[in-house]
């Protein structure tokens, strides 16, 4: 019995990234935040962003670089990615 190759993990999503804005959507969106008014949902950790980016094809490697880097732009939460690491630049 042979296995099949992994596909090649997806590297850390950083704010320039091509996927970026769909991450930011979905991390604001129903499935993760839920951004309404002024009311949206965070636990103070990175649980939704962990799933997302595991949703996106990432490995845990890649996962740790980019919780990394939010938290070196003040993205200690969820909603503080949205927030201080925020939109493309």
């Amino acid at each position: 019995m042979t296995r099949k190759p992994k596909p090649p993990a997806r590297q850390p999503i950083l704010p320039r990234d091509e996927l970026w804005n769909e991450f930011l959507q979905r991390l604001a969106g129903p499935e993760a935040c839920n951004f309404r008014n002024d009311q949206w949902t965070c636990f103070g950790d990175m649980r939704f962003t962990q799933k997302l980016l595991r949703d996106m094809g990432m490995d845990e490697d890649s996962i740790e670089v980019s919780i990394a880097y939010f938290n070196d732009h003040a993205g200690y939460c969820d909603c503080e990615v949205v927030f201080n690491v925020g939109p493309k630049r």
